[in-house]
């Protein structure tokens, strides 16, 4: 591999940390934004949430007498664990300079990882309500994670890998035979993943201010300054990741081939998909109400079926 090749990958490299760091607060202001205009309010401009994020980094850390370092350094580890998911994602390049053969199972570890570390801080600051949030996010973590996983192996089962690029390539290269049953079976149990795993109504409502009905917020309420900073940005940069692997698998045209160019078309792609894609989510938010706890296991079983019936459509039936 040349010298300029080498800085070509590294430059493409930077660019999608860039683009995905930089993205997320906007795409979080977006659907507070549809949400808003739904309930008849005019709501922040899309833009507050990078105000409240430049808020937060100049506001001191105060901790409890009970915790201990674990709550100190868990935001760090668990925005950390994020960061490293988002080379495993196809953003601009195909392939990925970082993709390999079964990626997307390492994305998920990691994805699981940032959820343990901010359940564990819950609970090392000894709070009731950081304890309830945890536990109830852990468990809503260990029912959908196997359809995570279905999901994953019922896309890579057509192109017969689990690597985000081989599968996006593939999905190029049917056109739009791409829609078939068993991407849209798979794609729909994803959906469900998508709005638990990012703390969307109707698994857990980002807005409320009650006590006993919150799971991600309760677990963040003895958090502020730069550790409330790194915990809200990556918040942003889950839902980020997650709908950019939904796209990249569903919608993977308008990533460049090659480093040249075109990869400032990819850019403008990926930017315009992203947002399109957080107006749906937030407009099919608004269609929601807060499911009680114990309907989550249904919702839960739903998507594991559905993953399911896309692996035997295309195992068993050859769709």
């Amino acid at each position: 591999m040349s010298l300029s090749s080498e800085l070509g990958i590294v430059g493409i490299i930077v660019l999608e940390f860039a683009l995905v760091l930089g993205i997320s607060p906007l795409l979080s202001g977006v659907i507070r934004k549809i949400k808003s205009r739904s309930q008849g309010r005019v709501g922040f401009p899309i833009f507050q949430s990078y105000r409240d994020l430049g808020k937060l980094f100049h506001k001191g850390s105060v901790y409890a007498e009970s915790a201990s370092a674990v709550t100190e350094w868990a935001p760090l580890i668990s925005f950390g664990a994020l960061i490293a998911a988002i080379p495993l994602v196809p953003w601009l390049v195909l392939p990925s300079p970082f993709g390999f053969a079964g990626d997307l199972i390492l994305f998920v570890g990691l994805l699981a990882l940032s959820r343990f570390m901010t359940a564990l801080a819950a609970l090392d600051a000894g709070s009731t309500f950081g304890g309830m949030g945890s536990t109830r996010d852990m468990w809503i973590g260990a029912l959908l994670e196997p359809a995570f996983l279905l999901t994953i192996f019922a896309w890579g089962a057509p192109s017969g890998s689990t690597g985000a690029s081989t599968i996006a390539l593939h999905s190029i290269s049917l056109g739009l035979a791409n829609f078939s049953p068993p991407m849209l079976l798979a794609t729909t149990a994803f959906v469900f993943v998508l709005f638990a795993e990012t703390g969307r109504l109707p698994f857990d409502n980002p807005a409320t201010h009650l006590e006993l009905t919150m799971i991600h917020e309760a677990m963040v309420l003895d958090y502020s300054g730069r550790e409330l900073l790194l915990i809200e940005w990556g918040k942003a940069v889950k839902f980020t990741l997650l709908t950019g692997l939904l796209l990249t698998v569903l919608l993977p045209w308008g990533l460049s081939l090659s480093l040249g160019i075109l990869v400032l078309l990819a850019i403008a792609v990926v930017v315009a998909k992203l947002l399109g894609a957080s107006v749906i989510i937030g407009a099919l938010e608004t269609r929601f109400a807060k499911l009680r706890l114990f309907r989550v296991v249904d919702f839960a079983a739903v998507a594991t079926v559905l993953a399911l019936g896309s692996i035997s459509l295309t195992y068993l039936v050859g769709v």
